[in-house]
């Protein structure tokens, strides 16, 4: 008789479980004070239309930080409606105004009819502002409540959050003179966002690093350097090789180029690893915090070269974990071709303990 009781409350545990973690995380809110331009209130047929179109894209914007409990907090984006504004003439007339009473201002226009508009997105240091541009000519009218212009601005919240942009860190394999391979990035909402709804490891840190404070992008990336970058070159076989010539070529910000010329040169000690001070490799800098956001890594020994990268999305990601140093392991491939025999699953299981 006493089963089904039993399993009744075994049936509504994980939901109990599921509301008490809720309940235990903090909530962060920031409030939002919205301005549409006057066309675009007409193309969508007048300000509850508008309203109506808000509420659905906060929505969005909320449950995309909050569908998966990632993040140490509840993040509440909050409109409010008492101070929702339209507004007549440019969108950059409107960027730059203060919003004491507001953690956040958020500029929409659809249509692009003056010249010194375009270029939307996060507006950082004191300004605090999302520019949320997706006029495309004049006069033409481009709905910035779709699919893909709710994915833009919950892109441009992770901004206001203190994460950098993750494709600014990429390169494009046809600007790769060294090597010509491309780095794409990592999947993150902060690389590609269109249809995305994943957050990296590395966007999950900085957000929850940044709390509920108001925050500045450059400072925080500055501030998660390791102190130290280790590479380690081994070769085939994953034994240590001492002396091998390393090289850094560095990545410029949305450059998606790798400079041909190195910016740090160096080789591995006895120990097969070369040891290097993490603020010469990523020197501070007043744009974007730090001077490079990656770098390829050349190891060469002999005949044999090695090709790694330094990208920001990982190497943080190591102070984030509380060590000291970032390692990037460097093998050297064998001259001759490999042969069946080669495969020995028993030494793959052991070729890194050393």
């Amino acid at each position: 008789m006493m089963k089904k009781p039993l399993l009744k409350f075994l049936t509504a545990l994980p939901v109990l479980l599921f509301f008490t973690s809720v309940q235990a995380q903090p909530v962060y809110r920031f409030t939002v004070k919205v301005g549409i331009d006057s066309q675009s209130v007409d193309s969508l047929g007048g300000l509850d239309n508008v309203k109506r179109n808000l509420k659905q894209m906060f929505h969005e914007i909320n449950k995309a930080f909050n569908y998966d409990r990632r993040f140490q907090a509840y993040y509440n984006f909050d409109v409010d409606w008492d101070a929702l504004y339209v507004y007549e003439g440019s969108s950059r007339d409107e960027v730059g105004k203060p919003h004491p009473d507001h953690d956040y201002l958020v500029v929409m226009d659809g249509v692009r009819s003056h010249p010194d508009e375009g270029g939307g997105g996060w507006n950082g240091s004191y300004i605090q502002t999302i520019y949320h541009d997706r006029g495309t000519e004049s006069q033409r009218f481009n709905n910035p409540f779709d699919r893909m212009a709710t994915d833009g601005i919950i892109h441009e919240f992770g901004h206001s959050r203190g994460m950098p942009d993750i494709y600014a860190m990429t390169v494009d394999a046809d600007k790769n003179p060294i090597n010509g391979l491309g780095n794409p990035g990592i999947r993150c909402m902060m690389n590609y966002c269109y249809g995305e709804t994943h957050w990296s490891d590395y966007a999950v840190n900085m957000i929850n690093l940044s709390a509920d404070k108001r925050v500045e992008i450059d400072s925080l990336v500055n501030s998660m350097c390791p102190e130290l970058i280790r590479i380690a070159v081994k070769d085939s076989s994953y034994g240590k090789v001492k002396g091998a010539d390393i090289r850094l070529y560095p990545v410029g910000w949305y450059s998606y180029t790798v400079n041909e010329t190195p910016e740090i040169v160096s080789a591995t000690n006895s120990k097969g690893v070369c040891t290097l001070d993490g603020r010469k490799v990523f020197p501070k800098s007043r744009s974007c915090g730090l001077k490079y956001p990656n770098y390829l890594v050349e190891a060469e020994y002999g005949n044999r070269k090695a090709y790694g990268w330094l990208p920001l999305y990982e190497v943080q990601n190591a102070k984030f974990e509380g060590k000291k140093a970032y390692e990037l392991v460097l093998i050297l491939k064998d001259e001759k071709p490999s042969t069946p025999k080669d495969f020995d699953v028993t030494k793959n299981f052991k070729r890194l303990k050393n």
